[in-house]
């Protein structure tokens, strides 16, 4: 199937500048019809929402273009993009891990407020 690019901005929630620049980026390669009018078929979605995921998960768009500039180079590249997301894997570990020494605090705060609260009803 094929989409437009305002279709696709509306699907990621994503501005269509946004995707012209991933593609002046050469993170994405949309192609064009016989008019010139761009679109994008079900592969392209795919890349961009793995675009997203690893922006969205603090990767920089440098090391994103890094890594779809290695895919296009072909399997040659296998280990090397293993060891990039094994590497951002890693690195939304610690995130994860500072996330919830944050939230656990939180949840102290909360459940103290709770007690103080109640223990005021009582009184």
């Amino acid at each position: 199937m094929n989409y437009t690019i305002s279709e696709v901005a509306k699907k990621f929630n994503l501005t269509q500048h946004t995707i012209r620049y991933y593609k002046k980026e050469n993170i994405i390669s949309p192609h064009r019809n016989k008019n010139g009018i761009r679109y994008f078929t079900d592969e392209d979605l795919d890349q961009i929402e793995m675009v997203c995921c690893l922006k969205a998960t603090g990767m920089s768009i440098k090391d994103i273009k890094s890594y779809f500039k290695l895919c296009s180079q072909g399997d040659e590249t296998l280990e090397e993009r293993l060891d990039i997301f094994n590497s951002h894997r890693e690195h939304i570990l610690k995130e994860f891990e500072l996330l919830q020494k944050h939230l656990d605090k939180i949840d102290d705060k909360i459940s103290w407020y709770k007690g103080f609260m109640k223990s005021k009803r009582c009184d």
